[in-house]
């Protein structure tokens, strides 16, 4: 019979591969699942942008580093558009971080199942939810300088350097922590080198727009803020209960692991104060699903390792019980998924490639999309809106993706403090003018209606595009969450400009 040693030897000679494909599966069976309208689209709508030659900032509106979308625009270019690319990468970056995570928590002397427990919370973490944003891929660079930052501090440095271009706290922090690990000066040198090649070219583009669309947004990011989650309002359910206080746990997490640090004073804790630091921020900021995972990630990571060396058992017992309930509630949340599938049909468009939505959508969109492109010829553009420009929460860019046709104007980011002014609502009346879209498509998706407890819930009393949209359409005819609206007075096919003009 084989000996504890022969199991250990095998564990070691196959681990890698072994959790690849588990993290593959966790985060990958439900790749064909359900499509964003708004984060999917606006980053799929940048990425085809840029595969078109346009440029972010100068040519689209876009608050965001270049980096993902130039990653998602690489398969577009070679394989035309789909909404399986970007999936399929993002399951390939989730299993990849977690294989990181797991690597840095045994670096540090972890023992095998504490740093298993890690690699779960971590994998869970990045499964869910999904989406095609840059967090990720910012993650997967930091992470692979994190274990290069002592014997290859200068590559390091670079790597944060570019996951600068994805997410500029992220990889800022990144390169603190790198140098915090023994990089110092040079490496933060590489990195801020790195990042200024990464970013050059589009400031020198367009210089005025870029610190317009990036920095200048900071000044109304506080319209899209959210409280800390602190009314439960449902029944007595954990599943539930762990879901809705997730954000409160990992901010009391990061506490006890600051207390912890505070009084033991280790060595590495000062390395991990940079990226604990930024998904603290960024948590609190936004405080929903799709602003855990950094934080998430990093904690899980520095909890396993705090909890590896310390001899109390009341510290090592509330630490394990910190990463423990991260890892509970991903691993819930991917349970629930495979046993309860939602009820889904194929999304009725050539780029889907078996993506699904829910069956209400795919019926909307079956008898929308035939209607879109017998009135607009390809090429041609149309004009998707919110239900009124003078309070917006989310839009729908996705819709351009689905139908194959451009968007006129500069904007497919739908954000309040932005769309809701009067010099941006000018501007595509004047883009509008120009192109003469033959169809507009309002989405009134409850998504779409629906107040959130911030600014984005109060008019901007600016109804100039909403006027000018009226006085050009005819009324409405309903697809389920959508309303299409027939240019008035003019030919169904007429195509007369199909960007936006300089």
């Amino acid at each position: 019979m084989d000996g504890p040693a022969s199991w250990r030897a095998r564990w070691e000679r196959w681990r890698t591969p072994l959790l690849l494909i588990a993290g593959a599966v966790l985060s990958g069976f439900t790749i064909l699942r359900e499509i964003g309208p708004h984060d999917e689209g606006l980053m799929l709508q940048a990425a085809g942008r840029l595969a078109d030659g346009q440029w972010p900032y100068r040519d689209f509106w876009w608050n965001y580093g270049p980096g993902q979308p130039l990653l998602l625009a690489a398969p577009e270019k070679l394989f035309g558009t789909s909404l399986l690319w970007w999936r399929i990468l993002r399951v390939a970056i989730d299993t990849v971080v977690a294989l990181l995570a797991y690597r840095l928590v045994r670096r540090a002397g972890t023992p095998e199942w504490l740093a298993l427990l890690s690699w779960l919370a971590v994998a869970g973490a990045m499964a869910w939810p999904t989406g095609p944003g840059p967090n990720p891929t910012a993650l997967l660079l930091v992470g692979v300088a994190l274990l290069l930052a002592r014997r290859q501090p200068l590559l390091a440095g670079a790597l944060c350097g570019v996951a600068v271009a994805f997410r500029p706290e992220i990889g800022a922090a990144g390169a603190v922590s790198v140098a915090l690990l023994g990089g110092g000066l040079p490496a933060l040198g590489a990195a801020a080198g790195m990042a200024l090649a990464a970013l050059l070219p589009f400031f020198v583009v367009a210089p005025g727009d870029m610190l317009d669309d990036t920095v200048g947004f900071l000044g109304v990011q506080h319209l899209q803020r959210l409280p800390l989650p602190t009314h439960y309002r449902g029944g007595v359910d954990p599943n539930k209960l762990l879901e809705f206080y997730l954000p409160l746990i990992l901010l009391a997490g990061s506490a006890l692991w600051a207390v912890w640090a505070a009084v033991r004073r280790p060595r590495w804790a000062l390395s991990a104060v940079p990226l604990l630091a930024v998904g603290v921020l960024y948590l609190a900021g936004r405080p929903d699903e799709f602003h855990l995972v950094p934080l998430s990630v990093a904690l899980s990571v520095a909890l396993a390792v705090a909890a590896a060396g310390e001899r109390s058992v009341a510290w090592r017992t509330a630490l394990i019980v910190g990463l423990g309930l991260v890892a509970l509630h991903g691993l819930e949340r991917r349970a629930g998924q495979l046993l309860h599938p939602p009820a889904l049909a194929d999304v009725p468009s050539p780029v889907a490639d078996g993506v699904k939505t829910s069956p209400g959508d795919a019926a909307a969109l079956a008898r929308l999309l035939p209607r879109i492109h017998a009135l607009t010829p390809p090429g041609c553009p149309i004009f998707v809106a919110p239900p009124h420009f003078d309070k917006v929460s989310v839009g729908d860019p996705l819709l351009y993706v689905l139908a194959q046709r451009p968007n006129p104007t500069r904007y497919d980011v739908i954000q309040p403090g932005v769309a809701t002014t009067a010099k941006v609502q000018r501007e595509i009346v004047r883009d509008l003018e120009r192109a003469r879209p033959a169809v507009l498509v309002r989405w009134l998706d409850p998504r779409a209606i629906a107040d959130e407890p911030n600014g984005s819930s109060r008019s901007s009393g600016v109804r100039i595009l909403d006027r000018y949209l009226a006085s050009r359409y005819g009324p409405p005819q309903r697809f389920g969450a959508y309303a299409l609206h027939v240019a008035a007075g003019r030919p169904p096919a007429a195509c007369v400009r199909q960007a936006p003009g300089p």
